[in-house]
């Protein structure tokens, strides 16, 4: 597909796109000369990304027509997928993108408003019961094109061969997308996957407190400390909600950390109220690594389907290079259905993306190389599937997908300031 640069006399052969059978490119955007690192090009491609949407990542849905987006920090790439209309300031802003920066329009079937109410209309479908519902999931695609959802089968397959089995499965799953799209009012592709596993196991941390830490819970369990921030005058740490949402939360080696004051246990988030103050850092390392490998957080970003992040664990360490795959995602995690959350999945198979033990931990994404780091979510779940997990601090089980809820609608909700 060759097409002419908005704004550039030269031409470029640019890749197909991998959803672009969602609708033609309309635009091609940026001079396409190389800038120096990923990173570099990823935080560039997300000040793009928030450019044209103006709005934190849980709102993205009340701009008029937009379905979604995807960026590519190897290549310093951004898709932009709209339905209808591209609005000349959107159109302004792409033009106006750093040297090193391509970008591409592409049209859209729905906006994220029509998959969003799809989305929601299915989860409902669910939670109250109706249709003998057996979805774990429900989010759009990116491309807006529809909706992804999975299931858990009613019966395991019971095909003779392994052909038979392949076609059992088929018949299954257009049956699925069948019923989904039928209550959700929009196309749906069904694909089997177990339901989100909640991932509630640094041992020993003390104010000012950091994020990554171990936590046992009220409950006597092992989870992980989230950002600290203020509310108000009151310092607080964040963890997740499926930890308790009432009671005292200790370090691993017992000392009071401090009590539940709030919580909301659709965005799966708890706010601890703490004696001392925040570090504004987390534990960058493996999960026996000490308060010498903290880093410094700075500042809320917004998540972005192509984006690395880092997730930071006390039962599993730091893991990094974890690609962003889906937002907007709605999931039953561990008989809970919440949403807006969104999934990152390794790019490296030799390690893993998140084990139980690790919820409520941070999820960062760089912003100027590495030297800092910028909250992007807590984690919720492990999803995907099952890994050997390697080095951690106690047996337990490990995923190569996470689930994590988006910053945004936390500092929103709560009324925090980040550390």
């Amino acid at each position: 597909m060759t097409t002419t640069l908005i704004g550039a006399a030269l031409l470029v052969l640019l890749p197909t796109a991998p959803a672009d059978a969602a609708g033609s490119v309309r635009a091609v955007h940026g001079a396409g000369v190389p800038v120096t690192g990923v990173l570099a090009r990823q935080e560039a491609l997300d000040r793009l990304a928030d450019e044209i949407t103006r709005v934190p990542e849980h709102e993205r849905a009340l701009v008029p027509g937009y379905a979604g987006h995807t960026v590519d920090p190897r290549r310093g790439h951004l898709d932009l997928y709209w339905h209808g209309g591209i609005p000349d300031r959107v159109t302004s802003v792409l033009a106006a993108a750093p040297t090193g920066i391509t970008s591409a329009v592409h049209e859209a079937p729905y906006s994220l408003r029509e998959l969003r109410a799809g989305r929601d209309r299915l989860v409902g479908a669910v939670v109250h019961g109706e249709a003998g519902a057996v979805w774990t999931s429900a989010g759009p695609v990116v491309d807006g094109s529809g909706l992804t959802v999975t299931y858990t089968p009613d019966t395991p397959d019971t095909a003779d061969t392994p052909d038979g089995a392949r076609r059992h499965g088929a018949a299954i799953a257009g049956e699925m997308s069948a019923r989904a799209a039928e209550l959700a009012g929009v196309p749906v592709t069904a694909v089997v996957a177990a339901a989100s596993v909640a991932t509630a196991t640094r041992h020993s941390d003390a104010s000012p407190w950091s994020a990554g830490a171990e936590l046992t819970t009220p409950g006597n369990g092992w989870c992980t400390s989230g950002f600290g921030g203020w509310r108000g005058t009151t310092a607080v740490l964040l963890t997740a909600s499926h930890c308790g949402t009432s009671g005292t939360y200790r370090t691993g080696a017992g000392a009071v950390v401090g009590t539940a004051a709030d919580s909301d246990t659709g965005l799966d988030t708890t706010v601890v109220d703490v004696t001392g103050s925040p570090s504004g850092k987390y534990f960058d390392g493996g999960w026996d690594d000490g308060t010498g490998f903290a880093k410094r957080v700075v500042g809320a970003g917004r998540n972005n389907v192509g984006d690395l992040v880092c997730a930071s664990g006390a039962m599993s360490g730091v893991h990094c290079s974890l690609r962003i795959t889906a937002t907007d995602v709605a999931a039953e995690v561990n008989g809970q259905w919440r949403t807006d959350l969104d999934t990152a999945t390794r790019t490296d198979d030799s390690t893993v993306a998140v084990a139980k033990g690790d919820s409520g931990g941070p999820v960062v994404a760089s912003v100027n190389g590495g030297a800092d780091m910028q909250a992007r979510g807590i984690i919720s779940a492990g999803t995907g599937n099952p890994v050997v997990c390697g080095s951690v601090a106690a047996q337990t089980t490990c995923w190569d997908s996470l689930r994590f809820v988006p910053i945004g609608p936390i500092v929103s909700k709560f009324g925090l300031s980040l550390a």
